[in-house]
């Protein structure tokens, strides 16, 4: 059977849809069921129909309702009685010591009827329902609820969540790191939960406490990883980073860091020896025999075909090419290829 939330003040119920009347609802919070009625989240009046009854049409199960009217203090017997006979006027009873203490009544005094009730401002805000995943809550979905200012605390918060997913499993709020919310004075009132910038997660007890659980794992896992691991470098860069403002030597120790990053992440390429001798054929000086310093770039036979000084030397005495062997001087220097050139010495290894 569906069951409505109404409300009114600081007084919260929840009605079976049998008993949603304006007699029993006039009777739990103490209004007159002739001008009873309600509104929901949007401030749209629901009114019951001509038998005193709410139709569950116009009602949505679980949701929540405001109830307005006077209260059955502000009726006095006379207008009780005038209203059940129908024929007699309407008039105030005014006693002889009323009459007495004043000589002149007010007509606003005396037919005043006490204040209704001011609506009460709701507010909304986004819950993320999240799971434990890799040791990390991640966000699978989204809740959006709404409360009214009593209601803006960590229980109203947590019961709103958990009559949106329809489930009785407790609850843990967090904030964006995991850190559970827990019931202070910072987080009573609407002034901490209607800022929809500071985001809140809404995780079972038991998901809640795997991530916990996965979280101390992971502290000493990270320390034990050992002294020459990456991640130590990592760790050690970013205390470099943070510590960066005035500091005198952070040149020589970013220089430390990433000598050693580099030779944990250094990689050796293995060949045969027909393979080194091809690239040595290929990148080697047709003079020295060596890798190429500065090589230079020979045009009649469009290849590289020796060191500057190598082949600067060699046109000193011939007009010929040192590989081809044709009559040609124009030859260009290559840049760009010295440092390629001498990686390519560090990394070769012949079986």
């Amino acid at each position: 059977m569906d069951h409505y939330v109404l409300f009114k003040s600081n007084k919260r119920v929840t009605v079976r849809e049998d008993d949603m009347s304006t007699e029993k609802i006039g009777r739990i919070f103490q209004v007159s069921s002739q001008n009873l009625y309600l509104t929901d989240d949007m401030n749209m009046a629901i009114f019951p129909g001509e038998n005193g009854l709410f139709s569950t049409l116009d009602l949505t199960p679980r949701g929540h309702y405001e109830v307005h009217g006077d209260s059955d203090s502000s009726l006095s017997p006379s207008s009780s009685a005038s209203s059940s006979s129908g024929s007699q006027r309407f008039s105030f009873l005014r006693t002889a010591s009323s009459i007495a203490g004043s000589s002149v009544a007010s007509p606003v005094q005396a037919t005043a009827a006490p204040p209704r009730a001011s609506m009460s401002r709701s507010f909304q805000r986004s819950i993320f329902i999240a799971e434990c995943l890799t040791g990390k809550l991640k966000p699978s979905r989204t809740v959006v609820v709404r409360f009214m200012e009593f209601e803006a605390t960590v229980p109203g918060i947590t019961a709103k969540v958990q009559s949106a997913l329809i489930c009785e499993e407790p609850l843990i709020l967090t904030d964006a790191q995991g850190n559970q919310i827990v019931e202070s004075e910072g987080t009573k009132g609407s002034l901490y939960w209607k800022q929809n910038a500071r985001k809140i997660l809404a995780v079972s007890e038991e998901e809640f406490q795997r991530f916990q659980q996965e979280s101390k794992r992971k502290r000493p896992s990270q320390r034990d990883d050992g002294s020459s691991g990456l991640q130590d470098v990592f760790e050690r860069i970013e205390e470099v980073v943070l510590a960066a403002q005035g500091l005198q030597e952070v040149t020589s120790v970013m220089k430390e860091l990433s000598d050693v990053a580099s030779s944990n992440r250094r990689t050796t390429l293995v060949m045969t020896n027909f393979q080194a001798q091809q690239l040595q054929t290929a990148f080697n000086c047709h003079v020295c025999k060596g890798p190429f310093q500065e090589p230079m770039f020979a045009v009649c036979c469009r290849s590289i075909v020796g060191c500057k000084v190598c082949v600067l030397q060699w046109h000193e005495t011939s007009s010929q090419c040192l590989k081809c062997r044709q009559e040609c001087t124009n030859v260009y220097e290559v840049t760009g290829l010295s440092d390629a050139l001498s990686v390519l010495k560090d990394i070769i290894s012949v079986d």
